[in-house]
């Protein structure tokens, strides 16, 4: 079988399992066993020094090493990685000390979206009209067509936040 594949299979059922029992104070503590394993010339990205990270050496109590590896990709999915991985232990760590600080909200989704920009709805509404008249024109230049039209429409009908329907272009 793929090696690779049966690693991440473990990982995931290793992070599933291991879920429910991980408490702030073990986090945290993992989090210092990262920290504690890093070398201190960390000038790698944080993909080549998780892979050469010997997680043995991190794994605590009743936490083996896969577990820990499961848990620290979890806590990672939500930072980003353009960074070293000493810089990412302590934004994890502050996230968990800090929980607010850290939490990126998403929007509900039946919140309502922004409404569209005059333009773009003038370019919505105009668009399939002049794709029809001009078959031998790519999007980019239909775009610059349609562009013109949007600029020589009197500014009280383009200025209006699209709620005038006098476009006849």
């Amino acid at each position: 079988r793929n090696g690779k594949f049966d690693d991440l299979q473990n990982l995931k059922m290793a992070s599933y399992r291991s879920q429910d029992c991980w408490s702030d104070k073990n986090i945290l503590k993992l989090l210092e066993n990262i920290e504690n394993n890093v070398q201190c010339n960390d000038n790698e990205t944080f993909k080549t020094t998780l892979s050469n990270m010997d997680w043995e050496k991190i794994a605590f109590k009743h936490f083996s090493a896969e577990m820990c590896k499961g848990k620290w990709l979890e806590i990672s999915r939500k930072l980003r990685k353009l960074r070293t991985l000493k810089e990412l232990v302590l934004e994890a760590k502050e996230c968990v000390k800090i929980p607010t600080k850290c939490k990126k909200y998403d929007k509900h989704p039946d919140f309502p979206k922004k409404p569209l920009t005059a333009y773009i709805r003038f370019y919505k509404e105009n668009w399939a009209q002049y794709s029809q008249e001009h078959p031998e024109l790519n999007n980019k230049e239909l775009t610059k067509i349609l562009t013109e039209k949007y600029k020589q429409l009197p500014e009280e009908t383009n200025s209006c936040g699209g709620c005038c329907r006098v476009w006849s272009a």
